[in-house]
């Protein structure tokens, strides 16, 4: 066996600064995004100013922007629209605040006289005066006839938050059918829909997903954001299309439309007030931009190029990459193409799926046709990465013999393990908050392109592996030797010539194990 320690990647920052860092990529929400920190410490250490970096599976833009900020010149791919339009926006330097009020103020000008007709309650607010404005109102079967509203003043804060009943005028104003004249998504969900939670309640097309008040004002903001002619319209459609999922029935009491892995509609939903949460996600973005400049002040930044297409056919020169940092999908976790449904949807974007590097089964996706589709980018990433350079996969799975399957396409395609490096993703996305046996923190799996030569042929179990690390770490806690396990097993996997009996090992099996030895954790 493999006498492994694992390396933990920290940040060197204080909390503080690494909070006031974040804020640059909290200007809209987006599944399972790496923390900055570690992402930056690659780039950092793995390429110099100047270089080529590629990211084949660019997400939120974490990769382009710290590798463009370091002055490395970057390509990005991914097949989701939306995630290029968040890099885009993300990477978008030398922001001038004053502007951007001045449009925002524009657009306030055209909507406050709706926001007063659909939102505004004759409650008077008892520092300023002004009629107080519905933040939220329960509805569902336990608040049926006792629907309650949550009020207060926008202009005085929520010191003045008033909870009453509501009454059946403005009931009325919520169900009313209103004439909408405006566009709006009237596509439907696909009928293959795996985490389908919602076409039960009889929901199948995207503007099914709201109150019809709601649907009617985001149609209305929409259209004044898309008709205008402001440098920062893109900002503002960010805004927005961080709104829709907090204005639809999405939302509760309890739940939140971003804390669970699918579209799933409460029994008793909110209807929020989208102008709040449209000025709030406004907040975001202006927090992200002030960030940012504190971050690369006004500086020249590198060169960059976004495509959204798969990575499969760069189109990239031959041996031109300098180094690749990449997070693929993990496999069944996270949906992107649908998770994104709603957002891609209002923005009138197409997703195509086809290509889309996810175990899936309403997409005759699992794990063979998972790994063939992954094998696709690591064979382009071989043919366009210069040799002797290096790729840091960032990766995790709670089932070893996708961890085998990952490792062998990286041992066929000649790239030579470095390095394993542990990373708390620090976050609260849903996986960490909602499935028990998931793993907690990330691997950064670096790689060299060279040739993949195995170092020795010991037979040994899993279990035997198992054993031997939680006989010797009885003090550390089970995440630890959870991590222990990852990296000793994928050394395992990755050098030794036996192959080893992996098929029924995941996170459930060694959390039980665990339990099973004596004094084990």
């Amino acid at each position: 066996m493999i006498k492994t320690e694992v390396k933990y990647l920290v940040s060197k920052i204080s909390e503080e600064d690494n909070k006031e860092m974040s804020k640059v990529y909290d200007l809209h929400k987006y599944w399972a995004r790496k923390p900055w920190y570690p992402i930056s410490s690659c780039i950092q250490k793995y390429s110099k100013e100047g270089d080529s970096v590629l990211d084949m599976f660019l997400g939120s833009g974490v990769t382009a922007l710290e590798a463009v900020s370091m002055k490395r010149n970057f390509v990005g791919f991914d097949l989701n629209p939306i995630s290029i339009f968040i890099s885009e926006s993300t990477i978008l330097n030398h922001f001038n605040e004053k502007l951007f009020f001045n449009e925002l103020e524009l657009i306030k000008q055209k909507l406050l006289p709706l926001v007063k007709e659909l939102y505004t309650v004759s409650d008077i607010c008892s520092i300023c005066g002004n009629n107080l404005i519905i933040q939220h109102t329960n509805i569902g079967p336990s608040f049926k006839g006792k629907e309650t509203a949550y009020l207060f003043c926008s202009d005085c804060g929520k010191k003045t938050k008033l909870i009453r009943k509501v009454t059946s005028e403005e009931l009325a104003k919520s169900t009313k059918k209103y004439k909408i004249t405006k566009w709006i998504p009237n596509n439907k969900f696909p009928e293959k829909f795996y985490k389908d939670r919602f076409s039960y309640k009889g929901v199948k097309k995207v503007t099914d997903m709201y109150t019809p008040r709601n649907l009617y004002f985001l149609s209305e903001l929409l259209d004044i954001i898309k008709s205008s002619n402001f440098q920062y319209i893109n900002l503002f459609l960010l805004a927005f299309s961080n709104t829709v999922l907090h204005a639809s029935k999405l939302k509760g009491e309890n739940v939140r439309p971003l804390n669970v892995n699918n579209y799933w509609i409460p029994n008793d939903y909110f209807e929020e007030n989208p102008w709040l949460r449209f000025l709030d996600r406004i907040e975001l973005v202006l927090d992200s931009k002030r960030a940012l400049k504190k971050k690369i002040g006004d500086t020249e930044i590198g060169n960059y190029k976004l495509y959204n297409k798969s990575c499969f056919k760069t189109g990239l020169k031959k041996n031109s990459v300098d180094y690749i940092i990449t997070d693929p999908p993990y496999g069944e976790a996270v949906q992107y193409s649908e998770l994104s449904f709603i957002w891609n949807s209002w923005l009138n974007y197409q997703y195509k799926i086809e290509e889309e590097v996810v175990i899936n089964p309403v997409q005759s996706k699992g794990i063979p046709e998972f790994l063939d589709l992954l094998e696709k980018s690591v064979a382009e990433a071989n043919r366009v990465l210069k040799d002797g350079k290096r790729y840091t996969l960032c990766f995790h799975n709670k089932e070893f013999k996708i961890w085998k399957g990952v490792l062998d396409i990286f041992k066929k395609y000649n790239f030579v393990l470095e390095n394993t490096e542990v990373v708390d993703t620090n976050g609260h996305s849903y996986n960490k908050n909602w499935a028990k046996f998931s793993p907690k923190t990330d691997l950064y799996l670096t790689f060299i392109k060279g040739k993949y030569e195995s170092t020795h042929r010991t037979e040994i179990s899993a279990q035997e592996i198992l054993m031997n690390i939680v006989t010797k770490n009885k003090k550390s806690n089970p995440a630890t030797i959870y991590d222990l396990i990852s990296v000793n097993l994928i050394n395992e996997l990755y050098f030794n010539e036996y192959q080893m009996d992996i098929s029924h090992l995941s996170i459930k099996s060694i959390g039980q194990f665990m339990g099973m030895v004596p004094n084990g954790n």
